[in-house]
């Protein structure tokens, strides 16, 4: 296997998880065999070569089939776009878009169900910079900073150029998911297909135990003698997220005021929203209004 038809980068929060799950359903389709592996974002990972990438995650792959890749954290880490492009060479980058503000908020309610967020919002934006000092913390508290789409773009734009990518607005997708699907679709080169797109990955949801989502997302004694019998990465994810999965339970789906997102956009936002409508020609004054 010597190229990848596609890559949908992110954003984090953006769908995503949707856009895979309706996307699996072609039957020309191969998608690896979990969603996100993180393999271009992750330099140990990366380090193991694309041989392990095609016969770790694509098991199940034909050859005469599309082959694509979901994951949002390609967006965000820097130096995915440099690595892909080097291991595949040219392809077709889709990169979903979400009004920042949303996007951040959405994030910080995942990190707080995890049981690694105890500050309010707005202090969590304001000492962000402060809070990042390791990959993890980035993938954890980076609410405001996976919101700066422009650069993101741009870093792929030097590899792919702009006629390879796709920008996707979320809440277009969301609105009308078939049209969207459908026009994604297209930008691969699938073939036409009847998608279901009635599903909703991701809904609202709240941990049973919250202790339990403390063990499963902090570092602990328990977790580092698990992993000493149990040497493969895959595997121990799988664990994780069995037990996440049976933690978790439906919830009610919180949201910012108004008021807030109108201060947090104007606050971090405007600017960056600006240069993204002129460099990229998009209409974005739903994000605005």
């Amino acid at each position: 296997m010597n190229k990848i038809d596609f890559f949908c980068i992110g954003t984090q929060k953006g769908g995503t998880t949707t856009l895979h799950d309706i996307l699996s359903q072609h039957p020309d389709l191969c998608l690896p065999s979990k969603k996100e592996t993180h393999f271009f974002s992750n330099e140990s990972l990366y380090a193991k070569g694309k041989d392990y990438y095609i016969n770790n995650y694509f098991k199940e792959r034909d050859e005469s089939k599309f082959i694509g890749e979901v994951d949002p954290e390609y967006s965000y880490f820097k130096d995915s776009a440099k690595r892909i492009y080097e291991t595949f060479g040219q392809t077709k980058i889709l990169f979903i878009i979400r009004n920042p503000i949303d996007r951040a908020y959405s994030h910080y309610l995942m990190t707080k169900r995890r049981g690694l967020e105890s500050l309010t919002f707005e202090k969590a934006l304001s000492l962000e910079k402060d809070r990042i000092k390791t990959d993890s913390d980035a993938m954890h508290y980076s609410y405001l900073s996976r919101g700066y789409y422009l650069n993101q773009i741009l870093a792929f734009e030097k590899y792919f150029g702009i006629d390879n990518i796709k920008i996707v607005l979320f809440e277009d997708f969301i609105k009308n998911t078939e049209k969207s699907i459908n026009e994604i679709s297209d930008f691969i080169g699938l073939p036409e297909y009847s998608y279901d797109t009635s599903r909703i990955s991701n809904p609202a949801s709240s941990p049973r135990f919250k202790k339990i989502q403390k063990f499963i997302y902090k570092d602990n004694v328990l977790k580092k003698l698990i992993g000493k019998f149990i040497k493969s990465r895959d595997f121990k994810r799988k664990i994780m997220q069995s037990l996440e999965s049976l933690n978790l339970k439906e919830g009610k789906k919180d949201r910012l005021s108004l008021e807030s997102k109108k201060e947090f956009f104007s606050k971090y936002y405007i600017e960056e929203v600006e240069m993204l409508e002129k460099k990229l020609e998009l209409n974005l004054s739903i994000w605005k209004e």
